[in-house]
């Protein structure tokens, strides 16, 4: 019996010790792209001879941070503190006139956040992680710019062009606090993590624009043990 209950003993400590030799805390320095867009937003602009209807498009982005994780097996859970340059643009349009012409692009909405994202992790083969959470952002500022070419006709031989630039401020139109539901996959090799996300936005964070953050997150990042 005491043999027994010795041999039981060892079985436990070698699984205990198998178990923390198998967990650890990484940190992990990322740095990416976003392509991210306001989902079924759209400007109208009203036209003399018919209405302009502008849907969103993905804008490019920059994101970098960190991440810190704890690992156990199969399982994994990462906290991290991202800065984002998210946001959304719009399709380039003309007006024209007899005498008027007006060349409007680079609508777009950029936003400036800082990112906390929570999301536990699971491991389908060596190395390939399936990702979920929930992400939190806190604006940090947001612009409208625009640019427009406006030419007037005087007559066949006579005309005048005018350039404009718009940057405007305009985070008092919305929210300070985002929330997000990323979905992602990722791949390490040799302490090297390449990642894909889907941001899934939850808050609608203005009441002038359908302001959703959704859009794609690709990062890079490396592997430090702790």
């Amino acid at each position: 019996m005491k043999k027994l209950l010795f041999t039981c003993l060892l079985s436990c400590l070698s699984l205990a010790a198998s178990a923390q030799a198998e967990s650890c805390w990484r940190l992990y320095p990322k740095i990416g792209v976003n392509l991210s867009k306001f989902p079924n937003d759209e400007i109208l602009l009203m036209g003399a001879q018919h209405d302009y209807q502008l849907k969103s498009r993905y804008k490019q982005g920059f994101t970098a941070g960190a991440e810190l994780s704890y690992e156990r097996d199969v399982l994994s859970a990462t906290l991290g503190l991202m800065y984002a340059n998210r946001g959304t643009k719009y399709k380039d349009y003309t007006y024209e006139s007899p005498t008027y012409q007006e060349k409007v692009s680079g609508l777009q909405y950029t936003l400036h956040y800082l990112e906390m994202p929570l999301m536990g992790g699971y491991e389908i083969t060596r190395g390939l992680r399936l990702k979920a959470g929930v992400q939190l952002g806190y604006l940090l500022k947001a612009r409208f710019m625009s640019s427009s070419i406006t030419t007037i006709k005087e007559d066949q031989d006579h005309s005048t062009i005018e350039a404009d630039e718009t940057d405007i401020d305009v985070k008092d139109t919305f929210k300070k606090v985002d929330v997000c539901i990323p979905v992602g996959i990722s791949y390490e090799y040799s302490n090297v993590v390449v990642e894909a996300r889907y941001l899934i936005g939850v808050t609608t964070n203005s009441d002038l624009v359908k302001a959703r953050n959704s859009g794609f997150v690709f990062t890079v990042g490396y592997g430090f043990d702790l």
